[in-house]
């Protein structure tokens, strides 16, 4: 008999799995209520946008001390340069405010984005290995990457930043058990067939 014509199997569910555990109801991703990211991503984002801008905003200024080398006249260049980093650290700071995530019991979605917005989902089924992974400043902040990888990628194709380090470990070991469990129901049903 095969799974097809057994009549007793259950009916496929994806409901959402709060953060401690319990289910709750709605397949549709779109009434999944997202968990946000790490309060302090906030603040690492707009941190690591000024640090990453920092030699740019030096070098101009330091091009426009030069004699005969003038970008714009007078401070124009490091003013212009200030804005431009002061812009896109508002950008990466509301951008920060609109990631979110959220476990079901067959796959995980991410969000994020603010005028484009993208809404990522990823089953279980799919993932071969998951990992962890933070930079220094992550790490001064508490922030870890959960990193997600399927069959035949080299990169990780979705990748959740801004987590805390502890919800981003709880979610690596519960992916983890998904993809064992996974593993070993696949690696039984041969048996099965075989011995029917």
């Amino acid at each position: 008999m095969t799974r097809m014509e057994n009549s007793t199997a259950p009916m496929f569910s994806n409901v959402q799995v709060g953060r401690e555990g319990f289910a709750e109801s709605g397949a549709d991703y779109r009434q999944v209520d997202f968990e946000p990211v790490a309060a302090t991503f906030r603040r690492y984002a707009w941190l690591s946008t000024l640090l990453y801008w920092l030699p740019v905003l030096c070098t101009a200024s330091a091009i426009n001390l030069l004699p005969k080398v003038t970008l714009l006249p007078g401070m124009l260049t490091p003013i212009a340069v200030a804005v431009l980093v002061l812009l896109i650290g508002a950008f990466r700071w509301i951008d920060a405010g609109k990631r979110g995530w959220a476990l079901r019991e067959h796959d995980l979605i991410a969000r994020h984005g603010i005028l484009w917005q993208s809404t990522t989902t990823l089953p279980f089924a799919r993932i071969q290995h998951v990992e962890t992974t933070s930079g220094p400043l992550e790490r001064a902040f508490k922030l870890a990457r959960l990193k997600l990888f399927t069959a035949g990628g080299m990169t990780a194709d979705l990748v959740l930043i801004g987590l805390d380090g502890g919800t981003a470990d709880s979610l690596r070991e519960h992916l983890a058990e998904q993809i064992r469990r996974r593993d070993a129901v696949d690696e039984a049903e041969p048996a099965a067939v075989d011995d029917a």
